[in-house]
Parts: structure tokens; sequence; C-alpha cells
């Protein structure tokens, strides 16, 4: 079984990978932006397997004693083999070394392998923001996906 074996910073000369990273896994990707400012304002990670082969990322935003987890990725070619939720309890770990109290964050109501994860790693459903998300939905008569919203599910764990 292909385990993570650690975390790292995330530098400016991952983001060309993040990129990549993400633009296969999402249909509505971030944008190299939207990184760099989160390279400014929060702890971002790299997700490694003992190799050093990087396998994921995460980019949390903190606040006081507070962690809001932005954007949370393991590569295509690695899902499915438990390392979500393997990245997402040593994320948890590092974030409570680091004194904070509670993790916050949103997901797709239609992402149910993400909601399994984050249930099983203690995250407790506190709410829905509608019209969150964009998202494409098929319309019979026009005959064409069209751009739409979809709604996220706000969850919280304590650290």
């Amino acid at each position: 079984m292909l385990e993570l074996n650690y975390l790292r910073n995330m530098q400016e000369s991952d983001l060309d990978w993040v990129l990549q990273i993400e633009q296969q896994a999402y249909d509505f990707p971030w944008s190299r932006q939207g990184f760099e400012n989160s390279l400014d304002q929060g702890l971002n990670y790299i997700f490694c397997n003992a190799d050093g082969e990087d396998i994921g990322y995460a980019c949390v935003l903190t606040v006081l004693d507070e962690a809001h987890l932005l954007n949370l990725c393991i590569a295509p070619k690695f899902q499915g083999r438990g390392l979500g939720k393997q990245a997402l309890q040593k994320l948890q770990g590092k974030l409570k070394e680091s004194d904070f109290n509670i993790m916050f964050l949103e997901v797709r109501v239609s992402n149910d392998a993400a909601l399994k994860v984050y249930e099983r790693c203690g995250f407790n459903r506190d709410g829905v923001r509608p019209n969150y998300y964009s998202c494409h939905e098929w319309d019979e008569a026009k005959g064409a996906l069209i751009e739409t919203k979809e709604d996220a599910i706000l969850m919280s764990c304590p650290l």
C-alpha cells in the first residue's frame, strides 16, 4: 500500500506541478494567481511519499487559532488509495502541533468521497452555503452543458 510519509511547505517552485494536478483533478481549477495569493496569505503544503514523490497538496488560511482548509487535492493517479485520509490526518496533526484549535472547510454536496473522508477524520456538518461552487449541468432543451451553481456543505473539526 502506498503511504503518505510527510508533508513539506509548498514553494513557488512547486506551482507548475500544483497547477497541472489542479487542472487534472477539477472542472473549475484554481488559477496560478489563486495559488500565489495562497502562498502569500496562508499555510501551504505538499504531501510526499517515502521516495520524496509529490502526491498532493493543501492550502490553509489561518486566523488566530482557526484553520480554514481551502484546497486539498491528491493527484488523480494516486486517488482511491486512502491517501486523502492520510493527508488530512497529517495536516490535522501539523495544525494541532502549531496550536490551532479548530479547522473549517467547505465541500461540494455532490462530493460523496470527500464527505466520507472528512467525516472519518472527525469533521461535523455545520450547515449549507447555497450556490457556492460553479458546476456543469446538462440542459436537455439546449442539448449542451451549461454552467450553474452547486451548494457547499460547511464542516468543522476540533483539533
